[in-house]
Order: C-alpha cells, then sequence, then structure tokens
C-alpha cells in the first residue's frame, strides 16, 4: 500500500511539473513577426554642400529579421509609403518637414525585395540608392522625408511598430559623425619603415575632443608612451591637458628622462566635460607649442635632464614604430585614446582610455602656424589635400566594422580594438 500510495505521490508531482511547464511555454509563447532590424526607423542623409565636398550620391542600407528562424525562405517587400509622411511629422514632432521630390531623380526605385534565408533570423542588407543629391533644393534646418514600409512578407505577420523607415535628409553641419572612443582606442599599422613618419623634426598633433568624465588619473588622447604623449592629468588635475616627452640619455640608464608640458599644474590648461575643445600641438626642431581652441597656451623647449644634469634637447621623433600589443618587451607604440597597459593587465587595461567622444585627429609633418591653426572653420574641417598632413582620421565614417578611414589617400586607416560607437552630432555649434 505504501508503494501504491508512493507512486501516486510522484505522478501528482509529475503532473504538477508538467502542468508548470505548460503554463511557462504559454506564457513566453509568441508569433513570430518579420521586423526592420535596427535601433533607430529613421535613416538620416547628411547633404554636404561646402568648397571641399558636395554629396551626389548616398546608399542607405536596411535589414530586415524576424524573433525564430523558419525552414523556409522568407521574401520581404518595400514599397514607397508618401501617405506616411504626416505620422513621421507628429512621431518625431517635425512638422515642417516635406516629402522628398519624386520628380528630381533622386531615386528610382518603388517596390524592392530582401529574402530571410530558412535557418536564419536575419537579412542581408538591402540597397536604397540616392542620386542627384547635389541638384536638391535644401536650406539650413530643412529637411525632407521619404517613408519605405514593408508591403509583403510572404505570408508572415508584420510587427506594425517596426514596420516603416524614414528616410530623411537634410543639410550637413561640417560635422555630423563622431566616434565614442570610451574603452576604445585605435591605432595605425605604421612600421619601422614607415618614412611618413620617422625621425620627424617638424610635426603638428590635432584632435578635436569631447570628455563624458575626468574619472580617470590619466585619459590619453594620442601618442607613444615614453616618447611623445598628448594627454590629460597625471601629475596635474585629472582634467588639465599635458604633453609629456620622454628619452634615454645614456646606455646605461634603465629608464628613459622626461619632461612635460606645463611643468606644473597650471589652470590654463584645464579642460570641463561635456564641451568640445580643439586640441593642437606643435614640434619644430625641439620646440613644442600647444594650443587649446586655436589660443597658445605655451611655447617651450622639449627638455629632459641628462645624465650630468644639463638639459637635453628632444630635437626629433621617431613614430615609426611597429604596432604591437607592447608585451614581452616589444617597445611602446603610437595609439588614438591608449597608452601605457598591457592586455594582461586586466581592468586595468583600460585605466587611462579617454572617457569621451573624438573627431578631426591628424597628423603633419610640418608645425602649423598659429594662424593655421586658428584660421576659419580649421577646427571642423581641412583639405585632404593640405600640404604636409601626413594622416587625417575624420572619425565621422559612421559604418558598421573595426576601420577608421584616413582621408589623406596614403593608406594610414587606423583599426579599432571594438566596434566604433558613432554618435550624431551637429557641429560647429550654434
Amino acid at each position: 500500500m505504501k508503494n501504491r500510495f508512493a507512486l501516486a505521490g510522484i505522478l501528482l508531482v509529475l503532473l504538477a511539473l508538467i502542468s508548470c511547464r505548460g503554463d511557462e511555454e504559454g506564457k513566453y509563447h509568441f508569433d513570430n513577426k518579420v521586423f526592420v532590424s535596427g535601433s533607430s526607423f529613421a535613416d538620416k542623409v547628411f547633404i554636404k554642400r561646402d568648397n571641399l565636398d558636395v554629396t551626389e550620391t548616398h546608399r542607405c542600407e536596411v535589414r530586415v529579421g524576424m524573433a525564430q528562424p523558419e525552414s523556409r525562405d522568407v521574401t520581404v517587400t518595400f514599397s514607397l509609403a508618401p501617405e506616411l509622411l504626416d505620422r513621421y511629422r507628429m512621431f518625431y514632432e517635425d512638422p515642417a518637414a516635406e516629402l522628398l521630390p519624386a520628380d528630381g531623380g533622386y531615386y528610382v526605385f518603388s517596390d524592392v525585395s530582401v529574402t530571410i534565408p530558412a535557418g536564419l533570423v536575419e537579412s542581408e542588407p538591402l540597397d536604397f540608392d540616392f542620386g542627384h543629391l547635389d541638384r536638391l533644393p535644401i536650406e539650413e534646418r530643412q529637411r525632407y522625408v521619404l517613408p519605405v514600409t514593408i508591403s509583403g512578407s510572404d505570408g508572415m505577420p508584420v510587427l506594425e511598430s517596426a514596420r516603416t523607415v524614414y528616410f530623411v535628409f537634410t543639410k550637413a553641419a561640417l560635422i555630423n559623425v563622431v566616434a565614442g572612443m570610451e574603452n576604445n582606442c585605435a591605432w595605425p599599422e605604421w612600421t619601422e619603415d614607415t618614412l611618413a613618419v620617422q625621425d620627424m623634426e617638424s610635426f603638428t598633433l590635432e584632435a578635436l575632443v569631447y570628455a563624458n568624465s575626468f574619472n580617470r588619473d590619466i585619459s590619453t588622447i594620442m601618442g607613444v608612451e615614453d616618447l611623445f604623449l598628448v594627454r590629460l592629468g597625471d601629475s596635474g588635475p585629472s582634467n588639465q591637458l599635458q604633453v609629456a616627452f620622454a628619452k634615454k640619455v645614456s646606455e646605461e640608464a634603465t629608464t628613459p628622462s622626461r619632461g612635460k608640458i606645463p611643468g606644473d599644474p597650471d589652470r590654463r590648461f584645464d579642460l570641463q566635460a561635456f564641451r568640445w575643445y580643439h586640441i593642437a600641438v606643435t614640434f619644430d626642431r625641439g620646440t613644442v607649442g600647444v594650443y587649446i581652441d586655436g589660443k597658445l597656451k605655451e611655447s617651450s623647449r622639449a627638455e629632459v635632464s641628462g645624465p650630468d644634469g644639463k638639459p637635453v634637447l628632444i630635437d626629433r621623433v621617431n613614430f615609426a614604430i611597429p604596432h604591437s600589443d607592447e608585451t614581452a618587451g616589444k617597445p611602446r607604440c603610437f595609439w588614438i585614446g591608449h597608452s601605457y597597459r598591457l592586455q594582461t593587465d586586466g581592468d586595468d587595461f583600460y585605466e587611462r582610455r579617454f572617457d569621451g567622444q573624438m573627431s578631426e585627429v591628424r597628423i603633419w609633418n610640418r608645425a602649423l602656424s598659429a594662424e593655421e591653426i586658428a584660421s576659419e572653420n580649421h577646427f571642423y574641417k581641412i583639405d585632404p589635400q593640405s600640404e604636409g598632413l601626413v594622416a587625417y582620421w575624420k572619425f565621422d565614417d559612421n559604418a558598421t566594422g573595426k576601420v577608421v578611414r584616413d582621408y589623406t589617400g596614403n593608406g594610414f586607416d587606423l583599426k579599432t580594438e571594438r566596434e566604433i560607437d558613432w554618435q550624431s552630432v551637429s557641429l560647429p555649434e550654434n
């Protein structure tokens, strides 16, 4: 009898467990729906109109996805939906937005399709190509919109809240996209044979920077640790700009002799959080100039103490150091947004990263004049073919991946440790 009651008890427990599992499956069950895959459904196209860059064509990419894979291909079709302009105006609080004209030759598509392959949950990119944008009449603060919506989904239901994408055309500012660099860094693949940055007697380093915080003792902008480095912090306040330089002054020395500008904490070099600054550091045969927003803060000789206590001048800097992880005795190399720590240092690896955004990072093989640095719009844009420009990383690519383009055409593209966090801005600010 005991065994019967025991068996009955076990059966009751099993039935209860099965019932609970069934309830849980019912609780989390949902229909598989097709949707536009992305964090935003308003895809902005910035129309550039200046003497260096005019937007003529542009390609927008759209992917579609679904929560669970199907055992068959699912074809999704998009169609123009001009009737949704009012919905865009209301949802994005943009009552002045106009419909992109259909008679200007700006687009030629009407219905286009893409397929989510069997067994997958996302399609390849679907391209929407726009042309003749140099003829589009557009003024400051004017926006044109082209709504495109899913009109067919091969029998699959569509998630209504993610059915439509709006292509939004607006006149570009000088800078519209920047890179968020928190816990990220970048580097060029230079070698010891890269003549463009080898034993540089004259150069200029520039960057447009915006700090979210100064919560680290040191925040690196760019350069080579224990050679020539532009950073914030160290022996001064963590929000104070500093140029650090060093040189091994004898064969017997185990560490280089170091110097810095400013030599002591100096409020003239302070930066504030949540504000854009243009930083320029010039070097001309040992003379270093430090500029913030086009104003010279100090001009000093890059001198360190020699073995006899007398000053030793650093009259050239060799940035042509092969890139590496700097482990196992490999020499330190050029970084943007990183210095000093090795990957093996764990969480400390990130302690000198720059917590903020960067744009317009440049290296020149000559010392720019004060007039050039302070010239109109120099902070925000320059001609990629400017005399002496070695590398020009605008940090405005706004593309998936871990590469930052060099606009000079010299081929010094940057690699980044992580996917780049592109952020929309409008600079200069009004």
